[in-house]
């Protein structure tokens, strides 16, 4: 599960205290301090189940072409979300930490593998093409080939740039 790890990661922030802060709402909001390391262990492992549940009842509802059941399901995870996020920031203490997106991303950089980060990225690159030979072999797809392109042209992007981050991070990981 090296990937929701990573994925986890990026909503958490070590102080320059050694306690660790949580981004509930990434980049866009505030930290909160964790009181404790059980405490952190038990909000990342919930955080990665909930990231877990969420793609797969996403990419399920997508895949068997249930768009409103996947509307439906999305819409139900962010409330979900939302009420469990209140919950559990209930009694914790602000923090004057901020998140940018180079933290979070570089943070999940050094989290994944060198081998993950490597697989992801062509994996991406290899649905970039996948999209290509959509829009040359079945022009009445367009939409779908162009969906392709830009979703995982994106994902190449963020990919590539993780592996910069890893590798400025920890030179001698590469």
């Amino acid at each position: 599960m090296g990937y929701f790890d990573a994925l986890t990661s990026s909503s958490f922030k070590t102080a320059p205290d050694g306690s660790h802060v949580f981004f509930p709402w990434g980049v866009m909001g505030r930290g909160y301090v964790i009181p404790s390391q059980q405490d952190y262990e038990r909000l990342r492992q919930q955080l990665k189940v909930y990231m877990i549940v969420m793609l797969v009842l996403i990419i399920g509802t997508v895949a068997s072409q249930q768009y409103i059941a996947a509307f439906v399901a999305a819409a139900a995870l962010i409330i979900f979300h939302q009420i469990w996020i209140r919950y559990q920031l209930r009694g914790l203490q602000r923090s004057d930490e901020r998140l940018t997106v180079n933290d979070s991303f570089t943070t999940q950089a050094r989290t994944h593998s060198l081998a993950g980060l490597w697989t992801l990225q062509i994996v991406s690159l290899v649905f970039v093409a996948a999209g290509i030979f959509i829009l040359v072999v079945e022009p009445a797809k367009w939409l779908t080939g162009l969906a392709c392109i830009i979703f995982f042209g994106l994902c190449a992007a963020v990919f590539s740039w993780m592996l910069v981050l890893r590798r400025r991070s920890s030179p001698t990981d590469a």
